[in-house]
């Protein structure tokens, strides 16, 4: 069985720690559950099935049970706090501590490049814009940028672009963009990352309606009544529609700039018909 610090999902874990003592000893749930000091003999498998979560007294109980101790036991808990919590922010002290004893114990978390690649929005305007301007230094590519970036983080967001192999470093100094894909990885760290992403990307489209001229952007909206099966033919046309325009940018061979384009749509209220009731 693989080691503790290689899950990314204690549930999976816990299931085949499970899975390897049944094969070896007939164990069963009721055992696991009785070791664990749980009264119902399934808990467990309700836990795995992702039916039921983890207490903190019942982190414990169930690292004691699958002999978990030292940083295996450390990693165990804050996998746990990870996988079960539901507040973004939160989640991500949680993933910096999983980093930090990862980094300890020198392993490397799966999803880590993805998660510092959409932690911030330079990132990716970095990958499209640095190839076109092969001779321009850090402080000039920043000052390239539509929104103030110093010099220094540019050049912090290159040695990541490079270390995940977003961008190929020549042997001038200048880069191009490789063919590598940033992949999904861990889909639960990905995930956190790219709310981030949507969120800086949202503050942006915010500042670009004083920073930006009218003739350089399009903002607009809509604010809509729908059905639940309108909002499906919505945003299947919405996927239609960023199709369309990443094939207009794949036959594009003059670029001049980087555009970033948000497509939004959420609800403004709670749902309403049928849920007002009469005094």
């Amino acid at each position: 069985m693989k080691p503790v610090m290689e899950y990314q999902n204690f549930r999976l874990y816990v299931r085949d720690f499970y899975t390897e003592r049944k094969i070896r000893s007939g164990f069963t749930w009721r055992d696991f559950a009785k070791a664990a000091g749980y009264s119902s003999p399934v808990f467990l498998k309700l836990v795995c099935d992702g039916k039921a979560n983890l207490s903190d007294v019942g982190i414990e109980r169930v690292a004691n049970a699958m002999g978990l101790v030292g940083t295996d036991l450390q990693y165990f808990r804050a996998l746990v706090n990870f996988n079960q919590e539901k507040d973004s922010s939160k989640k991500k002290e949680v993933f910096k501590e999983l980093r930090a004893i990862a980094k300890e114990n020198e392993m490397t978390l799966v999803g880590e490049d993805q998660y510092d690649y959409y932690e911030s929005w330079i990132n990716p305007v970095l990958r499209e814009l640095v190839p076109q301007v092969p001779e321009a230094t850090p402080a000039q590519v920043a000052d390239m940028l539509a929104f103030d970036t110093q010099a220094a983080e540019v050049k912090k967001a290159l040695k990541l672009l490079e270390k995940v192999g977003l961008l190929n470093k020549n042997a001038d100094g200048s880069f191009e963009q490789s063919s590598k894909a940033i992949t999904t990885g861990n889909i639960e760290v990905t995930s956190l990352s790219v709310r981030e992403m949507h969120r800086q990307m949202g503050e942006l489209a915010v500042r670009s309606l004083d920073e930006v001229p009218v003739n350089e952007r399009d903002i607009s909206g809509l604010t809509l009544g729908i059905s639940e099966s309108a909002y499906s033919r919505i945003t299947k046309e919405i996927e239609d529609f960023r199709r369309r325009v990443a094939s207009i940018v794949l036959q594009e061979t003059e670029e001049d700039r980087v555009y970033r384009l948000n497509v939004q749509l959420f609800p403004l209220t709670k749902k309403f018909k049928g849920g007002v009731k009469n005094a």
